[in-house]
């Protein structure tokens, strides 16, 4: 009983790290969540598949086993006590029961006694004791004994279920060789037989993503940090994929609609599964898990965030690479993925209280350099609401261990880019720079020829630092034109000073471009000032962008992809059966109560000794006992009433 008990607490502890750890996930998401030291201790341990490691498993075992013992050394006792009514007990043993009682009673109806005892759900045996008297042995309430043998079965048969979806095949196939985890990306047609799970495979829980008008054969069943391919007895053809949104953008429902084909038959079933509402076919149970991009295409126009250079186009697809040469290095750009809707939490109205809003689409890709490393990105389409203005907004991560950071780019009049992309050109180009800045001289206050040069060299200075690294380059610059013995007081006047001319020439800029393009109103007329400092703090921060290759989605065609996962669980039905014996077994032992009741009338006594005993010696039986002897008595005392009154007559 000890060891079996040892046995449920550790099953008790596994259980609950499977379910509070979510299970089988990519390494990549453990190491990111526990790091490298806290992940490798995890994966020793089988954390990261808790219900088929091999401790786990041999758990199972152990407590097969040992219930299995307790069951056969203790069901022959329960079933015998099951059958037996308890007919050999004395007088004395009677009146020494807690709940004994001894009235007077002349006259004893054995078989009206049986008869009330019957009416009251009991099982009666009578038996006449040679020389001493008649005993009425009653009990009900015996099913409460079938309790133990319930829950102990029910233990065997939910472990059996549990082994038997352990993946244990595999576990032994692994030991010995014949099959091998595949780590390395490739397509599914040169997988080795060592990386193949045959369609025989007892149990398994794998994965299919299909987009429309895709067909597979075979599914990835994860393992550890790589994972097999998993043969199945049927193709699977995604015909449509339907997904049902709220007003705020949030997915509502989706739902696939499958071609299943058996390989050998050539049987088709035309079904449309979703979530909860799954298709069993050849013993394997398909579920509509998730759904994904599916290889949208993207029409993108790539901007140099540093330099006067224009636009340019580039059409790329979710799951493919673009190459590109950017100064002077190869780049590889890696689309990750495409969202249209996407939920978040801003601040829309005067209430100032964040409420789900969906603000469009977005991209996940990386920019890989030649050495091997990347950047990732995710940018979205539309500019956002922050702080009363609509900012484009970009993030940017070295490792998924980090947040992305993001970029805002200030929407221009026409809630576009242009502006700033305008406006970044114009700082970028020399002689549009020192226009504005000789406009700035004519109009200023400066008098004599020296100082006007000296303006104009020093404007240049600030304004090409600035172009060259933003305002920290700007700092810098500072720092070596200012005297180390200059106060704290002046360094912060000659940096707002560097900031007011950077912003002046902006202006200028900004102006000039007006001018000569009276007809296209880019840059806001109401709030110029404004847009112009958001937009120089957005130049500024492209220098900590990494990669300065702004991507803008101009246009996008959505392609979904249904993530469905494939199931074969021999288990499931004996885990259920378990699970109803469990319960079955529960309600015995607790709500069943068992009774058991003597009535004894002893040879030539004019008194009746009523008894009565349970396994579970509650206050309420107290009551139950008390209240049942007066029903016992008051019923043969009015038949003795009746008797006498008859005779009488």
């Amino acid at each position: 009983m000890r060891f079996a008990i040892t046995m449920f607490s550790l099953l008790a502890i596994a259980s609950i790290i499977g379910t509070v750890l979510k299970q089988n996930e990519p390494y990549n998401n453990y190491i990111i969540k526990f790091g490298q030291f806290w992940f490798d201790i995890f994966e020793k341990l089988g954390m990261y598949n808790v219900y088929q490691a091999f401790w786990f498993l041999l758990i199972l075992v152990f407590l097969i086993i040992s219930t299995s013992l307790c069951i056969s050394r203790n069901t022959p006792k329960i079933l015998k006590d099951y059958k037996s009514f308890q007919d050999r007990v004395r007088e004395k043993s009677l009146l020494s029961f807690k709940h004994s009682y001894q009235f007077p009673l002349k006259k004893f109806s054995v078989k009206k006694t049986i008869s009330f005892l019957k009416s009251h759900n009991y099982k009666v045996k009578h038996k006449v004791i040679e020389g001493k008297g008649d005993l009425i042995v009653a009990k009900k309430g015996d099913l409460q004994k079938f309790g133990y043998i319930f829950t102990h079965l029910a233990i065997v048969i939910i472990s059996i279920g549990g082994l038997l979806d352990g993946n244990l095949v595999f576990k032994v196939q692994e030991l010995i060789g014949t099959k091998q985890i595949q780590l390395a990306d490739q397509p599914l047609s040169k997988i080795p037989l060592k990386g193949r799970m045959t369609e025989d495979n007892l149990s398994y829980r794998a994965s299919i993503l299909l987009s429309e008008g895709d067909t597979k054969t075979a599914a990835i069943l994860r393992a550890k940090e790589g994972y097999l391919v998993q043969e199945i007895p049927f193709s699977i053809t995604l015909k449509n994929f339907n997904i049902k949104h709220y007003s705020t953008g949030q997915p509502k429902s989706f739902e696939s609609e499958l071609l299943v084909t058996d390989k050998k038959t050539g049987e088709t079933i035309n079904k449309t599964i979703s979530v909860n509402k799954p298709l069993t076919y050849k013993g394997v149970t398909i579920y509509q898990a998730a759904f994904e991009d599916g290889g949208s295409q993207l029409d993108l126009l790539v901007w140099d965030l540093n330099s006067s250079q224009p636009s340019f186009k580039m059409n790329s697809e979710i799951f493919k690479n673009n190459k590109l040469f950017f100064e002077n290095q190869n780049l590889t750009l890696e689309f990750k993925d495409f969202r249209k809707f996407n939920i978040l939490e801003l601040i829309q109205d005067e209430e100032q209280k964040p409420k789900p809003t969906n603000v469009g689409p977005n991209f996940l890709y990386k920019v890989r350099n030649e050495s091997g490393q990347a950047k990732e990105y995710q940018t979205y389409q539309l500019p956002m609401v922050v702080d009363g203005k609509y900012f484009f907004l970009s993030g940017m991560r070295n490792s998924p261990q980090e947040e992305f950071k993001y970029l805002k780019i200030p929407a221009d009049d026409n809630l576009s880019i242009e502006g700033f992309m305008v406006l970044k050109s114009l700082l970028n180009n020399p002689q549009k720079v020192q226009n504005a800045i000789n406009k700035g001289i004519n109009t200023s206050a400066f008098t004599t020829t020296g100082k006007k040069e000296a303006f104009r060299l020093g404007a240049e200075n600030i304004i090409n630092a600035f172009v060259g690294g933003g305002y920290n380059s700007v700092v810098d610059a500072m720092d070596l034109n200012i005297p180390d013995q200059s106060s704290i007081g002046d360094k912060e006047k000659a940096i707002k000073t560097y900031i007011n001319i950077i912003y002046l020439v902006s202006q200028e800029l900004v102006r000039g471009y007006q001018f000569e393009h009276k007809s296209d109103i880019v840059f806001p007329i109401d709030d110029s000032p404004r847009f112009i400092q958001d937009a120089l703090t957005a130049y500024s921060d492209s220098f900590f962008y990494g990669v300065p290759l702004y991507l803008e989605l101009k246009e996008f065609k959505e392609v979904q992809a249904s993530g469905l996962q494939l199931t074969k669980s021999p288990g499931q039905f004996w885990v259920y059966l378990g699970s109803i014996l469990l319960v079955l077994g529960i309600f015995c032992m607790i709500y069943i109560q068992e009774i058991r009741l003597w009535i004894f009338r002893k040879k030539g006594s004019g008194s009746l000794i009523v008894a009565l005993a349970t396994n579970r010696d509650r206050m309420d039986f107290d009551q139950y006992a008390i209240e049942f002897k007066d029903k016992i008595k008051k019923s043969l005392l009015i038949d003795e009433v009746k008797n006498a009154t008859k005779y009488k007559r």
